[in-house]
């Protein structure tokens, strides 16, 4: 089956008139406009069984013809990477003998089970292309989409479309980020990793966009060093890329900080393989990584103070200074997910995720490669994973060498090396045993969780400080009796928290070590 090779960005109405009527775009040759009005319907069983098994079934009309597409599920990290099959029908009704890949057609079949297919989605586009050449003759398309999505089997519920699509028609897919950081410069762009049949399918099942974790590697056990490092980058870019819109659209408190742990994750992928590595495009992107990850923290804390610090005391006390100082905080939180929301759709944090893509697909790493760095790409993963778990492990253990004694900050540097253990033993897990790592990483976690316990409570001070800022004095004295009420509250579990935490960490340091085994 043919492949395409796509970027999606959500873009505001005046910046998609605004490409449709430019003719000049960065140094790019630009077609002419060509506009026209695409109506669609997707369709599926009723248990959505096509939807569960990633693939979508549209028949679209075009003109006077009606054409069938079958897509599968993406497989990219920023660009949809998705094999397509069409085919033209003699009706608007779909017909899965007329797909023309026979393994395809059979999967279809067997998936559909002799069950009708009905129409779950339609949508109306008025879709304005250009054709857009680089100076080195890659042609990419250009597809400005203004309409909706509707879903037709739960009250016809809407969901606007204002986004522009670039489509690699010919050439390298290098040039497909080049022209997206073109145009991502001349407006502000957000990454919209959901088709619009992902989209629709939400809508009919009335969910919101929701968060999602980074899941597990896929690693071949032979995987070279360089393999493993372009998997991992492509892993991390797409967990990042996948949470924009449980941020941007749902608010979801869980894709704030799942967007943190995606850059921290990037961040500790760019450090975890080795000098041969470390090249100058991507201690750039490290430190951007770094930026927009702390741009974000003052949201999560908040977040964590709310849901996780304040919500158990406001369950078991009846204090009346809880009310004022539960509005105060929740005016800090709104002003700060404006602002979280503000940088998802930012120039920053979308050039940024297309210069980590550009980086991986042109192999920034290999430009300015010694050949003694060349054979470094070839070495084994497997041994460089053993190298790079083991001297994350030796670094935490050097941070709980004096583990009774450790102060405050002392124990935050021993969390973030324990977090870095964990990302790196993450990154190569499918080059050992799985039980084996599965048990490790299950004890870690255990283990986090308590420093991760402990550093909330050690900010809740901080956080109760900006509220009686925020305050401005409203509550009086009832508000600052229940700040004193919620610290205490806190601090006063600390010294539990930690007598757990050194138990647990004499535990998790007797684990066996799986990548030497």
């Amino acid at each position: 089956m043919p492949q395409e090779i796509e970027i999606r960005f959500e873009a505001r109405p005046d910046d998609l008139t605004r490409f449709a009527r430019s003719e000049a775009l960065g140094g790019l040759t630009v077609g002419r406009p060509a506009t026209r009005r695409l109506s669609s319907v997707y369709y599926d069983t009723r248990g959505l069984n096509f939807a569960k098994a990633g693939l979508s079934l549209r028949v679209r009309k075009t003109g006077r013809a009606f054409v069938q597409t079958v897509k599968d599920e993406s497989t990219g990290a920023l660009a949809s990477e998705r094999r397509e099959s069409e085919c033209r029908l003699p009706s608007p009704s779909p017909d899965l003998r007329f797909v023309p890949d026979p393994d395809l057609r059979e999967r279809l079949q067997a998936i559909a089970s002799g069950e009708p297919v009905e129409p779950v989605i339609e949508t109306e586009i008025r879709r304005t292309t250009r054709a857009l050449k680089t100076e080195a003759g890659d042609e990419v398309e250009l597809a400005l989409d203004r309409g909706e999505i509707r879903t037709v089997a739960n009250g016809h519920s809407v969901v606007p479309v204002s986004e522009l699509e670039l489509e690699l028609k010919h050439g390298s897919s290098a040039a497909l980020y080049d022209v997206a950081r073109i145009l991502s410069r001349e407006a502000s762009l957000t990454v919209k990793i959901e088709s619009k049949a992902e989209r629709g399918l939400r809508a009919l099942e009335g969910r919101d966009a929701s968060p999602r974790k980074a899941g597990r590697m896929e690693l071949a056990a032979d995987a070279t060093a360089e393999e493993a490092f372009r998997a991992t980058l492509s892993h991390c870019l797409r967990h990042i890329a996948r949470n924009t819109s449980a941020v941007a659209d749902a608010r979801d408190p869980e894709g704030v900080h799942q967007i943190r742990v995606g850059l921290r994750r990037l961040r500790a992928a760019f450090s975890a393989f080795g000098d041969a590595f470390r090249v100058g495009p991507f201690e750039d992107l490290r430190a951007r990584a770094k930026a927009l990850g702390a741009a974000f923290a003052a949201t999560r804390e908040l977040d964590v103070f709310a849901l996780d610090l304040l919500a158990p005391v406001e369950a078991l006390a009846k204090k009346p200074g809880l009310v004022p100082l539960r509005q105060s905080l929740e005016e800090l939180r709104r002003r700060s997910w404006d602002h979280a929301i503000e940088k998802i759709r930012s120039k920053e944090f979308t050039g940024f995720l297309v210069d980590v893509a550009a980086s991986i697909e042109t192999r920034a790493w290999r430009e300015s490669a010694t050949p003694e760095r060349t054979i470094e790409f070839v070495r084994p993963a497997r041994a460089l994973a053993a190298a790079a778990i083991a001297h994350r492990m030796k670094t935490a253990r050097k941070h709980a060498k004096h583990l009774s004694h450790l102060n405050i900050e002392e124990r935050h540097r021993l969390r973030i090396a324990l977090k870095k253990l964990r990302y790196s033993a993450e990154f190569f897990a499918p080059l050992f045993d799985a039980k084996a790592v599965s048990t490790f990483l299950e004890r870690l976690s255990r283990l986090q969780d308590l420093f991760g316990a402990l550093n909330d409570a050690a900010m809740a001070d901080h956080i109760l400080a900006r509220i009686a800022a925020e305050s401005r004095g409203n509550g009086g004295s009832e508000l600052r009796e229940a700040a004193a009420f919620v610290e205490g509250w806190h601090q006063s579990r600390i010294p539990i928290t930690w007598e757990k935490a050194k138990k647990r960490w004499k535990r998790f340091e007797k684990s066996e070590p799986f990548w030497t085994t």
